[in-house]
């Protein structure tokens, strides 16, 4: 229901509580307990119609408390950071890549990508009437994104600077990270890996494309270099999966989206140090179990209406095989 167990979120309320002020008699109106789970409720994919009901708040003061809750757990949430200039850092960024590639790739520590996040139409007012560039080749209005993760699908640099219909080379060369390579910042030991729609060149490797591939040679460091990049994709999957504010167009003010999605990576990041990133993890995620159940509700027609509840199963290696044949 809020994407926590109780001991991670005792453990948030703790960081966030100082930022609340008190009344002269040392209270609250509202305690910050009920804020916080009112707020990851929200992100959750919550109305604000059924949680407002739920927790008795008043409409007008919804939003305020959990605009609250948001900017204060994006202090003390500091969880997203490359550390460009952290040689011994960049070793074990390495060493994570290293475990999927099998050593292929050596200096790989982090992978990127691009994803948009669908939004309800912004007003001309809030974009001095460019709106179009909001609207993407795919049909809709959307807030995009670049990010980089390393190999446990940890946002460790993110990039909202430019509009969702850019291409992701270009919002790729405008991002932090980029800047940074550019400048020579990274140590040339290492590299990041990116998608196709980017060139090749000092500290970035993308896939080579077909009409540049020799098929005996170049295929097996795709083959590879797609491993890796399998990392940001599991990324976006598990982010999109815990919070269900992006399950539908977000409907928040223009201004505010890249705090709201600031701190949705942010608690991206604190779920995955809690729980990790495996199959358990993406069920705890998506609603399927809860944290310390042996296995995971899988989405067949049996059960799909178990989200929500515990679920206690094993899963054999012959209920794994009829699943691999059934995809």
């Amino acid at each position: 229901m809020f994407r926590l167990d109780h001991p991670s979120f005792e453990e948030l309320l703790e960081k966030i509580d100082h930022h609340f002020e008190r009344d002269s008699r040392g209270a609250r109106s509202i305690p910050v307990k009920i804020q916080l789970a009112v707020a990851l409720r929200f992100v959750a994919g919550g109305s604000y119609l059924d949680i407002a009901f739920a927790f008795n708040f008043n409409h007008t003061t919804f939003m305020t408390s959990v605009w609250k809750i948001l900017e204060s757990s994006n202090v003390e949430l500091d969880n997203i950071n490359f550390p460009v200039d952290d040689y011994a850092k960049l070793q074990d960024l390495e060493a994570g890549s290293s475990r999927i590639s099998k050593g292929k790739l050596p200096g790989t520590v982090a992978a990127g990508d691009g994803v948009v996040f669908s939004m309800q139409r912004p007003t001309k007012f809030s974009l001095d009437g460019d709106v179009a560039s909001f609207y993407t080749r795919k049909g809709f209005y959307g807030y995009a994104m670049q990010a980089f993760v390393d190999s446990r699908a940890r946002f460790l640099n993110i990039s909202m600077k430019m509009a969702s219909s850019t291409h992701d080379a270009t919002a790729y060369v405008l991002s932090h990270l980029s800047k940074a390579i550019h400048n020579g910042r990274l140590h040339p030991d290492f590299h990041i890996v990116l998608d196709e729609a980017s060139q090749n060149k000092k500290q970035k490797i993308s896939p080579l494309r077909v009409k540049e591939l020799d098929i005996w040679r170049d295929s097996f460091n795709n083959y590879h270099l797609s491993l890796l990049r399998q990392s940001v994709e599991k990324a976006f999957g598990i982010l999109l999966q815990r919070f269900g504010v992006f399950w539908r167009s977000i409907r928040v003010a223009f201004e505010r989206i890249p705090l709201l999605i600031w701190v949705c990576c942010r608690l991206h990041n604190y779920c995955i140090d809690k729980f990790g990133a495996g199959r358990q993890a993406v069920a705890v995620a998506r609603g399927d179990a809860r944290p310390g159940d042996d296995a995971t509700a899988l989405l067949t027609d049996e059960t799909a209406h178990s989200r929500g509840r515990r679920v206690d199963l094993e899963v054999s290696e012959h209920t794994s095989l009829k699943l691999m044949k059934h995809l």
